[in-house]
Protein backbone atom coordinates (compact mmCIF):
# COMPACT_ATOMS: atom_id res chain seq x y z
CA UNK A 1 0.00 0.00 0.00
CA UNK A 2 1.31 3.51 -1.30
CA UNK A 3 0.29 6.59 -0.09
CA UNK A 4 1.87 10.43 -0.56
CA UNK A 5 2.39 11.52 2.76
CA UNK A 6 5.06 14.38 2.19
CA UNK A 7 4.64 17.71 3.27
CA UNK A 8 4.14 19.78 -0.04
CA UNK A 9 4.83 23.51 1.12
CA UNK A 10 2.08 26.26 0.97
CA UNK A 11 -0.68 23.46 1.70
CA UNK A 12 -2.81 22.72 4.64
CA UNK A 13 -1.82 19.47 6.49
CA UNK A 14 -3.99 16.98 8.65
CA UNK A 15 -1.65 15.85 11.34
CA UNK A 16 -1.78 13.85 14.78
CA UNK A 17 0.13 14.95 17.37
CA UNK A 18 1.79 13.14 19.94
CA UNK A 19 3.99 13.75 22.98
CA UNK A 20 7.82 12.38 23.55
CA UNK A 21 8.94 13.25 26.58
CA UNK A 22 8.04 16.74 27.38
CA UNK A 23 8.12 17.74 23.85
CA UNK A 24 5.24 17.93 21.06
CA UNK A 25 5.83 16.09 17.78
CA UNK A 26 3.43 15.30 14.76
CA UNK A 27 3.42 12.93 11.65
CA UNK A 28 0.86 13.71 8.23
CA UNK A 29 -2.44 11.69 8.97
CA UNK A 30 -1.86 10.49 5.52
CA UNK A 31 1.51 8.38 6.71
CA UNK A 32 -0.62 6.71 10.07
CA UNK A 33 -2.11 3.70 9.41
CA UNK A 34 -3.41 2.68 13.39
CA UNK A 35 -2.77 3.61 16.59
CA UNK A 36 -2.56 0.53 19.59
CA UNK A 37 -1.94 -0.51 22.88
CA UNK A 38 1.69 -1.67 23.52
CA UNK A 39 3.11 -5.09 23.12
CA UNK A 40 6.46 -6.61 23.95
CA UNK A 41 8.36 -6.39 21.09
CA UNK A 42 11.33 -8.95 20.28
CA UNK A 43 14.51 -8.23 19.79
CA UNK A 44 16.21 -8.54 16.86
CA UNK A 45 20.18 -9.05 16.71
CA UNK A 46 22.64 -5.87 15.41
CA UNK A 47 19.05 -3.99 15.27
CA UNK A 48 19.84 0.18 15.30
CA UNK A 49 19.46 0.95 19.54
CA UNK A 50 16.30 2.75 18.68
CA UNK A 51 14.83 -0.15 17.59
CA UNK A 52 12.94 -2.17 20.32
CA UNK A 53 12.36 -5.19 18.60
CA UNK A 54 9.86 -6.82 16.53
CA UNK A 55 5.92 -7.05 16.52
CA UNK A 56 3.58 -9.26 14.84
CA UNK A 57 0.34 -6.55 12.93
CA UNK A 58 -2.35 -9.42 12.03
CA UNK A 59 0.57 -11.21 10.43
CA UNK A 60 2.60 -8.48 9.14
CA UNK A 61 5.79 -8.06 10.95
CA UNK A 62 7.25 -4.53 11.72
CA UNK A 63 10.07 -2.71 13.26
CA UNK A 64 8.61 -0.75 17.03
CA UNK A 65 10.83 2.27 16.83
CA UNK A 66 11.25 3.97 20.45
CA UNK A 67 11.05 7.63 19.18
CA UNK A 68 12.78 8.74 22.48
CA UNK A 69 15.77 7.13 21.71
CA UNK A 70 15.38 7.58 17.65
CA UNK A 71 15.13 11.76 18.37
CA UNK A 72 18.18 11.62 20.62
CA UNK A 73 16.41 11.87 24.01
CA UNK A 74 17.46 8.69 25.76
CA UNK A 75 15.20 5.02 26.25
CA UNK A 76 11.45 6.15 26.25
CA UNK A 77 10.58 5.10 30.21
CA UNK A 78 8.05 2.50 30.48
CA UNK A 79 4.28 4.44 31.33
CA UNK A 80 0.70 3.31 31.25
CA UNK A 81 0.00 6.25 28.37
CA UNK A 82 2.43 4.65 25.59
CA UNK A 83 0.97 3.66 22.36
CA UNK A 84 2.19 2.28 18.91
CA UNK A 85 1.64 4.87 16.26
CA UNK A 86 1.64 2.51 12.96
CA UNK A 87 3.37 4.48 10.31
CA UNK A 88 3.94 3.99 7.04
CA UNK A 89 5.55 4.86 4.02
CA UNK A 90 5.57 3.78 0.38
CA UNK A 91 6.04 -0.06 1.78
CA UNK A 92 7.56 0.45 4.82
CA UNK A 93 5.29 0.27 8.10
CA UNK A 94 6.88 0.45 11.49
CA UNK A 95 5.06 1.16 14.63
CA UNK A 96 6.63 4.32 16.77
CA UNK A 97 6.47 3.96 20.32
CA UNK A 98 5.15 7.32 21.67
CA UNK A 99 4.84 8.32 25.53
CA UNK A 100 0.81 9.22 24.57
CA UNK A 101 -1.33 10.58 21.61
CA UNK A 102 -2.69 14.33 22.00
CA UNK A 103 -4.91 15.13 18.95
CA UNK A 104 -5.56 15.12 15.31
CA UNK A 105 -6.22 18.43 13.71
CA UNK A 106 -5.86 20.91 10.41
CA UNK A 107 -2.82 23.53 10.05
CA UNK A 108 -2.91 25.69 7.91
CA UNK A 109 -0.56 26.76 5.63
CA UNK A 110 0.44 29.72 6.70
CA UNK A 111 1.34 28.20 10.57
CA UNK A 112 3.70 25.89 8.90
CA UNK A 113 7.53 26.86 8.75
CA UNK A 114 10.34 24.96 7.17
CA UNK A 115 13.04 23.53 9.65
CA UNK A 116 15.57 26.19 10.83
CA UNK A 117 19.12 25.76 10.09
CA UNK A 118 21.01 24.19 13.29
CA UNK A 119 24.52 26.40 13.34
CA UNK A 120 26.70 25.14 10.58
CA UNK A 121 24.96 21.86 9.95
CA UNK A 122 21.48 21.98 7.76
CA UNK A 123 18.44 21.47 9.19
CA UNK A 124 17.85 17.44 10.85
CA UNK A 125 16.94 15.39 8.55
CA UNK A 126 14.30 14.02 11.08
CA UNK A 127 12.61 17.11 10.63
CA UNK A 128 10.01 18.31 7.56
CA UNK A 129 8.89 21.21 9.28
CA UNK A 130 7.82 23.43 12.58
CA UNK A 131 3.98 24.21 13.23
CA UNK A 132 3.26 26.85 14.97
CA UNK A 133 -0.28 26.97 16.84
CA UNK A 134 -1.42 29.21 19.84
CA UNK A 135 -0.34 26.77 22.59
CA UNK A 136 2.38 25.40 21.26
CA UNK A 137 5.29 24.57 18.46
CA UNK A 138 5.16 20.78 17.29
CA UNK A 139 7.59 19.53 15.53
CA UNK A 140 6.54 17.84 11.85
CA UNK A 141 8.62 14.56 11.71
CA UNK A 142 10.16 13.45 8.35
CA UNK A 143 8.31 9.79 8.59
CA UNK A 144 10.40 8.35 5.75
CA UNK A 145 13.58 9.41 7.60
CA UNK A 146 12.35 7.92 10.85
CA UNK A 147 12.02 4.47 9.94
CA UNK A 148 14.94 2.35 9.66
CA UNK A 149 17.66 2.42 6.52
CA UNK A 150 16.58 -0.68 4.24
CA UNK A 151 19.88 -1.94 2.93
CA UNK A 152 18.99 -2.34 -0.29
CA UNK A 153 20.79 -5.81 -1.71
CA UNK A 154 23.56 -5.77 -4.32
CA UNK A 155 23.33 -8.20 -7.51
CA UNK A 156 26.16 -10.11 -7.81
Amino acid sequence: MSRNVAYAAGEDLQILSFEVGTQTYGVPVGAVREIRGVTPATPLPDAPPYVRGVINLRGQVMPVIDLSERLGKGVAADSARQVIIVVEHHDDVAGLLVDAVCDSFIVSADAISPPPPLGEDAASPLVAAVITTEAAMIVLLAVDAILPERKVAIAA
